[in-house]
């Protein structure tokens, strides 16, 4: 039986428009004028009898009908272009330029991105470790992850997901202190912030314990090197609830404080609307479905 199937030149257009979500710069990527993107994609719509946008005042937005067809026509063009890639003399690498912050990168990616790269072989992925969010000053990357103290609304920034800074400290620390209220414990023993005193003395304050009790002891200005001070015993670090479960489900580190007065973190991912071609597209959507599991876990 014959595949019925709309028009390959249509479904082209309609996967450009879905990536940047304008068809300004569809029509920009493609070397065409908006007006025959904005055809092709109105042919395709009166053919699929749906609508694959949701036209709004000065932006577009997928409706449920274009995520899906645009999910596949992702996959399969992405699929055509490794095939021509590899049949071809001129075969090259895609490269992908990200900004994400250091914890993330060092518990998320790395134990995970191999296999991204095993099935992307075609694919080199630059990571560039900052805490900065989006701004116009910093060199435009394909891809951002960072986090905020705060949930932001902005179309542009993708939720992704929520963690929470708790104390931590391994077992023997706590041992001799147990008794002691959270106060006098934070008094005698070493206190490792990350960067400056601001963290704890936000989480001093949501505890109703003088903020002074926590304004001495080593300051740090990596993550891993944060994690790793605790794990060593030098004092009691704000850490990451979910990145540093494994040490917590372990017994390796302790939450003897609770998780009452944990200062809430937002992680967002931005892609920048001229970085959307399709290699940038699948990175994405992995980074999606790896959250998506931490997520359900």
């Amino acid at each position: 039986m014959k595949q019925r199937l709309p028009s390959l030149l249509a479904i082209r257009y309609f996967e450009a428009v879905g990536r940047n979500l304008s068809f300004t710069l569809a029509a920009n990527e493609l070397n065409v004028t908006q007006a025959a993107v904005s055809h092709q994609v109105r042919l395709l719509e009166q053919e699929l009898g749906v609508k694959l946008f949701t036209r709004l005042h000065q932006r577009i937005e997928l409706t449920k009908s274009g995520v899906e067809l645009l999910d596949v026509a992702i996959e399969c063009f992405g699929r055509l272009s490794d095939v021509t890639n590899s049949i071809s003399k001129g075969k090259q690498s895609s490269r992908i330029h990200m900004s994400v912050s250091p914890l993330f990168s060092a518990h998320i990616l790395m134990p995970q991105i191999g296999d991204f790269l095993s099935a992307e072989e075609d694919t080199e992925v630059v990571i560039h470790h900052s805490l900065a969010p989006p701004n116009d000053r910093e060199t435009i990357y394909d891809i951002k992850l960072f986090f905020s103290r705060t949930p932001l609304v902005d179309e542009e920034y993708e939720f992704l997901l929520a963690d929470k800074l708790i104390p931590m400290c391994i077992p023997a620390l706590w041992r001799t202190h147990e008794e002691q209220p959270p106060a006098e414990f934070l008094r005698q023993v070493s206190i490792v912030h990350e960067f400056d005193y601001q963290w704890w003395e936000e989480w001093c304050e949501r505890a109703a314990i003088d903020k002074s009790v926590v304004r001495r002891g080593l300051a740090l200005d990596d993550p891993s090197v944060l994690e790793n001070a605790a794990l060593l015993g030098r004092g009691v670090i704000l850490g990451s609830k979910r990145f540093l479960a494994d040490h917590l489900n372990a017994g390796e580190l302790i939450a003897p404080l609770g998780a009452n007065n944990g200062i809430d973190i937002f992680y967002y991912l931005f892609v920048g609307r001229m970085q959307r071609h399709r290699d940038v597209a699948k990175f994405a959507k992995w980074i999606r479905s790896v959250c998506a599991e931490l997520k359900d876990k």
